[in-house]
C-alpha cells in the first residue's frame, strides 16, 4: 500500500486507483494527485507515481518504530513523534520555503570570496562555518511532539538569495529513552517526499561519524514546481541529543553546490560546549 498526504488536514489517503483526487478525510482536491503529476511527467507511469510521489507502508513503519522493535502503544507514538520532530524542521524548509527562494536566482561568486563566519550555534556544541551569520528562528510544531523536547535549535537565513542553510540541534525528553538515528533518517526523506509539489525524489545514503558520534549523510535531488533541487541533509546522535544540518540549492546552481558542499565539511561537534 502506498499514501498520499493531504496538504489541507495532513491525512495521508491510501491510494488504489489513479482516478483519486479528492482526500477521504476532508474532501479537498489533492495536490499533488496523478494526473496533475501527469501533466508534468507524461513519459511517467502509475507505477512511478506511487514510487515518486508517495509513501509506501514499509517507508511508514521504518518511521515509527526502531529497528527491531515490536512494542506498540506509546512507545509507536513515541517513536514516530522523536522522528517527526527532525524531519518537520527538514520538510518545512526543504519544501515550499526554500524552493521561494531558490528559484528566484543562483549563488552570487561572492559567497566563496568572502570571509566565512565559524560560530557555535544553540546550547549543544554544534559549530558550522557558513557565509553568513545564521539567525535563530521558532518553530511551530505540535504539542504533542514538543511535549517531549526539552529543547529545540534552530538556524537559517533567509535574507540571501541561493544556496539556503538549516541548522538544527534537539535534547529530547528522557520519555523517549534515547534518540532514534535511523527513523530521523528515514523520516527526513519520507517527509520530504510528501511536501506540496515536490516530485522524484532521489538520493543515496551513507554512514559517518564525528569524534565517535554516529550520524549520516544524505545527498539527494527532487524536483518542487518543475525545478531541480539538490541537497545534502546530515543527523548525528548520542544519548537524548541530536544535531541536524541540511543545504539545499538549485540544480544548476555550481556556486551553491561547491559552498554547501564547504558547509557540510566544516560541521564540528564538541561536547565539551554542551549546556544542559
Amino acid at each position: 500500500m502506498v499514501y498520499l498526504k493531504c496538504h489541507d488536514c495532513g491525512h495521508l489517503n491510501e491510494v488504489r486507483s489513479e482516478y483519486m483526487t479528492f482526500c477521504s478525510a476532508c474532501n479537498k482536491k489533492l495536490v499533488n494527485n496523478f494526473p496533475n503529476w501527469k501533466e508534468k511527467n507524461p513519459e511517467k507511469s502509475f507505477d512511478d507515481f506511487k514510487q515518486l510521489a508517495c509513501v509506501s507502508e514499509h517507508e511508514m513503519n521504518k518511521i515509527a518504530v526502531k529497528p527491531g522493535s515490536t512494542t506498540k502503544g506509546i512507545k509507536y507514538w513515541i517513536g514516530f513523534s522523536v522522528a517527526f520532530a527532525l524531519f518537520y524542521v527538514i520538510g518545512h524548509y526543504g519544501g515550499e520555503t526554500i524552493v521561494r527562494f531558490l528559484k528566484s536566482e543562483k549563488t552570487s561568486k561572492q559567497v566563496l570570496q568572502q570571509e566565512w563566519i565559524k560560530e557555535t550555534y544553540g546550547d549543544f556544541g554544534l559549530t558550522v562555518e557558513t557565509p553568513f551569520k545564521m539567525t535563530k528562528t521558532d518553530l511551530l510544531i505540535p504539542d504533542d511532539v514538543r511535549q517531549l523536547i526539552d529543547k529545540m535549535d534552530v538556524y537559517n537565513y533567509t535574507s540571501a538569495k541561493g544556496f539556503k542553510v538549516i541548522i538544527n540541534s534537539i535534547k529530547y525528553n528522557p520519555v523517549i529513552g534515547e534518540g532514534n538515528l535511523k527513523g530521523a533518517a528515514d523520516g527526513a526523506i519520507n517527509e520530504m517526499k510528501i511536501q506540496r509539489g515536490v516530485t522524484d525524489l532521489k538520493y543515496v545514503e551513507e554512514s559517518v561519524s564525528i569524534k565517535a558520534i554516529p550520524g549520516f549523510i544524505q545527498r539527494g535531488s527532487y524536483k518542487m514546481d518543475d525545478i531541480g533541487i539538490e541537497f545534502i541533509n546530515t543527523g548525528f546522535s548520542e544519548g537524548l541529543i541530536f544535531w541536524q544540518v541540511l543545504v539545499a540549492f538549485q540544480a544548476n546552481d555550481e556556486v551553491g553546490r561547491i559552498a554547501a558542499g564547504r558547509v557540510i565539511q566544516s560541521i564540528e561537534i564538541n561536547e565539551s560546549n554542551i549546556v544542559l
